[in-house]
This record gives C-alpha cells, sequence and structure tokens, in this order.
C-alpha cells in the first residue's frame, strides 16, 4: 500500500502537499474498495493488493505481493496478460475489459477491468494500476458507490470552514470519487432534494449523449424525462425523499437522450442520508433495458399474431373440411357406381382410371377426417382431469387389437403415471404413437415399449419400437401436416397423425421430440406437466 501511496503522489501533487492525515484517508479509501485496487510493475508483478481484491480473488497482500499476477488465469484459459501488458507500455489505457479469472479456492469468476498506466513525475510509465470488479454482483458495487459519496459529503461537511485552505484537496478527493463512479457498468446519477443533478458517471453521460457539465445543476424531471410520465416518477421521487416508502426495488421509466429518442431503464433507488439521519438526495443506478423491451414486445406481438392465425387455420379447416364432404362423397358414390355397373364392360384402360378415381377419393376422405380431428384439438378438448395412463395404454390397444394380431407386435409398458389431461385426447396420442411403431415395421415381429418418469415438475413419456427408423434429414419436418417420409402405397396414411400428437401435446402444456436411426427403430417422447 505505501507503493501505491507513493504513485498517487507522483501522478497527482507534490509530496509536500500531503499530510499524514489525507494519506491515511486516501489509504482508507482504497483499503476499504469493495472494488480490487491492484498495483502491479511493467512485467506483471503485484506490488499492491487491497482488501477488495482479497475479497474477490480469495488471496491475502502477503499471499500474492512479489508474484505475477498470472496466477490468476484459469488453466486452459488464453494468457491475456502480456498483451494487457504491451499495450499499457505503450500508454494505453483499457476500460471495462471482461475476462475470465481464477479464485484461490479454484472458483472461475467473470471480471470487469480498467487498467491504467502509472507514471512518475518525469513521465515515464513506471507500472500499472488495475480496478476489478466481480460483474456477477452489481449489488455490492451500488453500496461501493453509495459508501464512498457519504464519505466525500462527510469530509466535504467537516471542512467547510477551512474550505479556501483545502479547496484542492477535497477536488482530488471529489475526483476519487468520480473515477469510482466512473467504473460502473451501470447509470449512475444522484439527484439532490431541489430535483436537481448533483452527481454523474460516465455511462449516464454515453446514454444521455450529453457531456457532464451539460447535466450536472439540471432539473432531472424537467429535462431528461418524456412529459408523459414526469408525474408519475416525480411523486415516486417525492415520496422517497419524504421516508414515506423504501426504496424501489426495480422502477423502469423511459428518459431523453440529446436527439430526443427515448431508451427504457430498469432504476435501483437508494437514499442518501446526512449525519443526522435526514434524506439528503436519491441515488439511482439504472440498466439500459430498451433492446430487451424492443424483443418481448415483438414477441408478444408474434405471439398474438401466431394464437390469430392458429385461431383462423382451425376454424379453416374444419369449415373447408364440412364443405369438401358432400362433393367428395358424391364423387365417391358414382365413382364407385361406374365401377360395378361397367367393370369388366369397358377397355382396361377404363377399369384402372376409376380404380385409380376411387382410391384416390378414399384418401382424400381421409385426409379431410385426419384434417378435421387436427383442427379440433384446440377447439373442441375436454377439461382436464386425473388421467390413469395405464388405462389409457389398455384402451389405445384395445382400438389397434387387430393391427396387433395381424403384425404378431409385442405392445408392453412400464408402471404409468395418473396425470392431469384429457383422456380422449392422450388415448389418441398414445394409440398414434403405438401405432407408428407397429406400421412403419422392420421384417421382425413389431416391439413398442411405453414407459414414463417423472423429471422436476414433468412427466417424460416415451414410445420406443424397433421399427425401420427415421433419416435424419426428414427430423425437421417430422410434426408437420401432411409430411410423409415414404409413399402412401408402401406405408398407408395421411402424414397428419404426428402433427395431431404435436398439438395435444402443445395443448397440454407440454414438448414431443424423437430420436431415431435408420434401421434401428425410434424413439418418441413428449412431457406432460404435473398439476394438482
Amino acid at each position: 500500500m505505501e507503493y501505491w501511496i507513493r504513485v498517487m503522489e507522483d501522478i497527482n501533487v507534490k509530496s509536500e502537499q500531503f499530510n499524514e492525515e489525507k494519506l491515511a484517508f486516501l489509504a482508507s479509501i482504497i483499503e476499504s474498495s469493495d472494488d480490487a485496487i491492484i498495483g502491479k510493475t511493467l512485467d506483471g508483478t503485484i506490488l499492491s493488493w487491497n482488501m477488495g481484491a482479497q475479497k474477490i480473488y480469495g488471496y491475502s497482500a502477503n499471499e500474492v505481493t512479489g508474484h505475477s499476477i498470472s496466477i490468476l488465469v484459469p488453466p486452459g484459459y488464453p494468457d491475456d496478460i502480456s498483451q494487457i501488458l504491451k499495450r499499457i507500455r505503450q500508454g494505453q489505457r483499457i476500460e471495462h475489459y471482461e475476462t475470465v479469472r481464477m479464485r484461490k479456492d479454484g472458483k472461475k469468476i467473470d471480471i470487469s477491468l480498467t487498467i491504467s498506466p502509472i507514471k512518475d513525475s518525469t513521465g515515464r510509465i513506471i507500472g500499472a494500476s488495475t480496478i476489478a470488479r466481480d460483474i456477477t454482483e452489481r449489488k455490492r458495487a451500488e453500496e461501493a458507490l453509495r459508501r464512498a459519496y457519504d464519505d466525500l459529503e462527510m469530509r466535504v461537511q467537516e471542512r467547510t470552514s477551512e474550505l479556501s485552505r483545502t479547496n484542492e484537496a477535497l477536488r482530488r478527493e471529489r475526483d476519487k470519487a468520480q473515477k469510482y463512479l466512473d467504473v460502473a457498468g451501470v447509470m449512475v446519477v444522484i439527484i439532490g432534494a431541489d430535483q436537481k443533478v448533483v452527481l454523474v458517471n460516465r455511462k449516464c453521460c454515453e446514454i444521455l449523449r450529453y457531456n457532464e457539465h451539460e447535466i450536472i445543476g439540471k432539473n432531472w424531471f424537467e429535462t431528461f424525462l418524456p412529459e408523459r410520465v414526469r408525474y408519475e416518477v416525480e411523486v415516486v421521487f417525492t415520496k422517497l425523499m419524504a421516508g414515506e416508502i423504501e426504496p424501489v426495488e426495480f422502477f423502469e421509466n423511459p428518459v431523453l437522450t440529446r436527439s430526443g429518442k427515448e431508451r427504457m431503464i430498469a432504476w435501483h433507488n437508494t437514499v442518501l442520508r446526512d449525519e443526522a439521519g435526514n434524506i439528503t438526495s436519491i441515488l439511482s443506478s439504472g440498466e439500459d433495458i430498451t433492446e430487451r423491451k424492443r424483443a418481448e414486445e415483438e414477441r408478444e406481438r408474434w405471439t398474438a399474431e401466431l394464437a390469430r392465425s392458429n385461431a383462423e387455420l382451425e376454424q379453416f379447416a374444419y369449415v373447408a373440411s364440412h364443405d369438401l364432404q358432400e362433393p367428395l362423397r358424391m364423387i365417391s358414390g358414382f365413382t364407385k357406381l361406374l365401377e360395378r355397373r361397367y367393370k369388366g364392360r369397358l377397355d382396361r384402360s377404363a377399369d384402372e382410371f376409376i380404380a385409380y378415381i376411387v382410391d384416390g377419393a378414399a384418401r382424400m376422405q381421409r385426409m379431410i377426417e385426419d384434417l378435421l380431428a387436427y383442427s379440433r384439438v384446440g377447439t373442441r378438448g375436454k377439461p382436464f382431469e386425473p388421467t390413469n395412463f395405464e388405462d389409457i395404454f389398455d384402451q389405445a390397444v384395445a382400438n389397434l387389437m387387430i393391427t396387433i394380431e395381424e403384425n404378431k407386435a409385442q405392445v408392453t409398458h412400464d408402471p404409468l403415471p395418473t396425470v392431469m389431461a384429457d383422456d380422449s385426447q392422450v388415448a389418441q396420442l398414445l394409440q398414434n404413437l403405438i401405432s407408428n411403431g407397429i406400421k412403419f415395421r422392420r421384417e421382425e415381429p413389431p416391439r413398442v415399449h411405453v414407459s414414463a418418469r417423472r423429471k422436476g415438475n414433468e412427466w417424460f413419456f416415451s414410445v420406443q419400437d424397433n421399427g425401420i427408423g427415421i433419416a435424419p434429414e426428414f427430423f425437421g419436418s417430422l410434426f408437420q401436416l401432411f409430411q410423409r417420409e415414404h409413399a402412401a402405397n408402401k406405408y398407408p396414411g395421411t402424414g397428419i397423425g404426428l402433427a395431431i400428437c404435436r398439438r395435444i401435446v402443445e395443448r397440454h402444456g407440454g414438448r414431443i421430440w424423437a430420436e431415431s436411426e435408420v434401421g434401428k427403430g425410434s424413439k418418441f417422447y413428449f412431457t406432460i406437466p404435473v398439476k394438482k
């Protein structure tokens, strides 16, 4: 610490201007800071190490003094120390440099560094000073700012009678406090009882696009807030100053920049008091959340648009399915009549054409029925009630009994839970997945196994088969409408079954996905939240 004080003497003023009391005051500021303040040589050797550094890194000053700063670089991470020192030797100041460092106990922490070259009285660079902040604990930084300002205010009051003699010393102390403010990664503004700005930091100036002297002394509410929110924010400020309410943990309001554009800020407020306990001003630290707010608004807009589109799609599918049913039945009926009356009486080509029409009409009928079922998932579902999945399994197997027997399939299950669900829809879900496991079979008899396990607040269900598997390129469209990997004449179906499964799972607040390899079977997963 003595080395640090000597450097401060070389940078700022001649040593004879200091007395023991002032040196002790500067040393106490450095030693009491929650930030790590480290002095080191140009080759990285640690010369001074304050208590803030000990709190952040876990090492005491005795353990690190004389050692290379590289001991803080975690194994396996790039050693950026040499590049930093190279820039310092070139006279550069490094601000808000974010990197990873390691504590004494081996824990890795994210650190924000501000590193400045230290010069002697001749201007020669003789070392470097580092201010490091653990950016995962910003509240500690805010508390450090409040304490620094309280100390400064107390010192100003104690030395008012000696202002003419100590004016330069007080200015240096204020500059020191300002340096603490400027390394903060958030806006900091102090507003006095008269609603005028007492102090701001560099980040505040950057966001507002004003210089410090253009902000200090201005009425915060009239100058930097949009007119529509002034009254609301001023009411909160007035109650804080009167001690009528506790500081609001997070208070969001927009601020006006020089160009007239608005930035949304999330504020954390702290009241500052004098020695008598009276509230003198409000310290507010704010984070710019403009982009996050825009993203949230855009997401909400798209969510509403998606809900509207889904509703229109459901209505369209329902109406279209009904409107298509009648002409399709007419085509199917008359084509079958043609087939019965004229089969064998026309030429071979005519018989084939009639067969194509009959088959196409039948497939169209199935597609319309499946589309109607898809549209009804969200509109005709029943309220959720306790549903025993073992009963659901038995129901699905009973519905597929003929298919199971024809394919000599083996369908088994582990113990299955009771969940809050629409029993008819989850029965359809399980039946569709088991049916797929049987339909997309290999030469050997199909085997389908259903299991479930609880993880946190969700039930994870799986339906595993030993079938032909799914090609990787088909995974992206697996749960979309009318998407088929194989020709309908080889594996019958409309391509809506898995889309219906997805809608049923999503209606229950869950997720559905699949894992598969070609020739090695497939495993479908879906979740259902645990609800009372």
